[in-house]
């Protein structure tokens, strides 16, 4: 009987690739989801004016930002997670859940609070601030988000185990 070294495939927080990836697939999804609600709800103004610029070009600057810190928040749950076992299909779902979530938090709550707090909401916005288009684009976002950091993680995976030469699993 051989010896074998049994490794997880957990995804490595502290590499370069990780959170490289989380910033790609949030600024993929990042311009996905803009688009879309700069086509569906002319939203950018209003995300600039959450810093004091109610332009596009604020709007775009803030939005992509948000989408980036969303991305590694993400990823830094998904590698410090059981999650980070579920392949492209499994982690595309948690994006999926992800993009609700921040629909429902970000853009429910934290959004109106914030606009009406700084007078960015044209006389108030609803709290909660709950609305379709709201939920497609974060689901959009998550979708892309999701799938680009599973594709970048599984080739991770692959990668390694081709050049270990073995198929290893978790105890």
């Amino acid at each position: 009987m051989s010896a074998q070294t049994y490794r997880s495939h957990r995804a490595d927080l502290t590499s370069s690739r990780t959170w490289g990836a989380a910033v790609a697939g949030g600024l993929l999804a990042g311009v996905a989801m803009g688009l879309l609600m700069d086509i569906m709800m002319g939203a950018m103004p209003l995300i600039g004016a959450l810093y004091g610029q109610p332009t596009v070009i604020a709007g775009w600057t803030a939005h992509l930002f948000h989408s980036v810190v969303f991305a590694l928040i993400f990823a830094a749950v998904i590698g410090s997670s059981s999650l980070r076992e579920y392949g492209l299909f499994g982690i595309i779902g948690v994006g999926a859940v992800y993009g609700v979530i921040l629909e429902i938090v970000a853009a429910g709550f934290v959004l109106p609070i914030w606009a009406n707090a700084v007078g960015a909401g044209g006389g108030g916005l609803p709290v909660p601030f709950i609305a379709l288009p709201g939920f497609v684009t974060h689901i959009v976002y998550g979708v892309i988000l999701g799938a680009v950091f599973a594709l970048a993680i599984t080739r991770n995976r692959s990668k390694r185990t081709n050049l270990e030469g073995t198929e290893q699993s978790e105890m």
